[in-house]
């Protein structure tokens, strides 16, 4: 008696859960075949650069790179994840959300020329250290502050497409801009254009084919027909400000790290140093798929969800999902160290100590992506005051202990920034679900 009324219910408890899952698995199916397409295409560009540079050019390209992302993150300032809260407020008010993103791409575009003087600034002062010819610096400074404006535009609209969950229009703007990039780059072998200037090129083809298309479909459908919203133009930029000011010397210092890491390996060691760590930063790319997916597709499904029981768990989940990850990643690398260096060539092909370092920073950096976007998307921002205080401390600790020399020291003290920041980030995540209120 008590099976056959069990079992009905197990069967309809399963049904349901099927049923419910069904828009998610989708959601990941089709994430995960553009995705994997897209890191792809970035990671075959990528490599074949490492393969193509010698280690001298290669290093001034990893110089550039991080010039490059400085400028697109000092320019963002937490602003574009800010829209992952906006949607969800808007979603409470009932009103429509977009003049926010319009108040994100001017706030954008204003601080991009700040962002761009102190890259070109702190370009040509660390290219110093590996001599380089400075007209050549030039026209990859104009290369990179181009390239940086075009990503700036294409990631945005990207970023808004996703939240209107018109994934699969996000899709395209992010294969196309890989693509063409990889395209440009077989182009640079084919031509046998080894220089970092050439690799700068590629970089910006694909920002101008992907600001297009992403162009094209923000304009043709939210352009025309959209609800409009009514409030103002400066209380959407005031009421943004609100949303960055609090993590605002957070996403600062966090936008410091990638030429941080790359002036310490030019300045304490010799231009091999620079050019092992980007090298190793292709492989890391390549372990950061998850991120991508936690960050576009599950965190805003997540902040649309109203109760706050079902966030929690569903927030627990997902711990375990890249718990698992990580620990998967983690075993792979330390089975299959020669083939993964192999990839790199044989100018990468005794980094074994370092390619453990670099994977494990590679998974921390995507827990600790998780857990700043829930931060973001919650609105618990008011604690991120003291996230420059904590990571300084912790930093400065680092400089004084490890041999900064080595590109094992250069890689520990990424590891050991992402590790402080993760447990700080966590812990504003446990304190804002343990108070079950949002922070404005």
């Amino acid at each position: 008696m008590t099976t056959e009324n069990t079992s009905p219910t197990l069967t309809g408890n399963l049904v349901d859960l099927a049923r419910r899952a069904r828009p998610l698995v989708r959601l990941a199916s089709e994430y995960t075949t553009a995705h994997v397409a897209g890191r792809v295409l970035a990671a075959a560009a990528g490599l074949i650069l490492v393969r193509l540079l010698p280690v001298t050019e290669y290093a001034l390209y990893t110089l550039f790179l991080a010039g490059y992302t400085f400028i697109t993150t000092s320019s963002d300032l937490g602003a574009t994840e800010s829209l992952a809260y906006f949607r969800r407020r808007a979603i409470f008010e009932n009103r429509p959300w977009f003049i926010f993103y319009e108040a994100v791409v001017r706030f954008r575009g204003v601080v991009f020329v700040g962002g761009l003087i102190l890259s070109t600034v702190y370009v040509f002062y660390t290219a110093t250290k590996i001599e380089r010819d400075a007209h050549g610096i030039v026209a990859a400074v104009v290369v990179m502050g181009c390239g940086a404006w075009l990503a700036i535009q294409a990631s945005t609209t990207a970023y808004a497409l996703k939240l209107e969950l018109r994934f699969r229009e996000a899709y395209v703007v992010e294969l196309c801009n890989e693509g063409t990039k990889l395209i440009a780059v077989a182009l640079l072998w084919a031509a046998s254009m080894a220089t970092a200037l050439a690799g700068m090129v590629s970089i910006g083809l694909g920002g101008l084919v992907a600001t297009g298309v992403a162009s094209a479909f923000w304009g043709r459908s939210i352009g025309d027909g959209a609800p409009k919203d009514d409030r103002p133009a400066k209380d959407a930029m005031r009421a943004l400000l609100g949303q960055v000011g609090p993590v605002l010397p957070g996403t600062i210092y966090y936008s410091l790290q990638a030429p941080l890491v790359a002036y310490l390996a030019a300045s304490y060691g010799p231009a091999r140093n620079l050019a092992e760590v980007g090298a190793l930063g292709r492989l890391g790319a390549l372990i950061g798929v998850l991120s991508g997916f936690t960050s576009t597709v599950f965190v805003p499904r997540l902040a649309s969800i109203k109760d706050a029981g079902a966030f929690r768990r569903r927030y627990v989940y997902w711990w375990l999902v890249v718990l698992f990850f990580g620990g998967a990643v983690l075993l792979a690398v330390s089975l299959f160290p020669d083939a993964l260096l192999w990839i790199l060539g044989r100018s990468y092909s005794d980094l074994h100590t370092e390619l453990t370092i670099a994977a494990a920073s590679a998974v921390i950096g995507i827990w600790s992506a998780f857990a700043w976007q829930v931060n973001r998307a919650r609105g618990w921002v008011r604690a991120q005051l003291y996230r420059v205080p904590v990571l300084a401390v912790a930093q400065v600790s680092l400089f004084l202990l490890l041999d900064l020399s080595s590109t094992g020291g250069i890689l520990l003290f990424g590891l050991g920034s992402l590790l402080t920041d993760v447990l700080f980030q966590v812990g504003v995540n446990v304190h804002g679900l343990l108070g079950d209120e949002e922070r404005h």
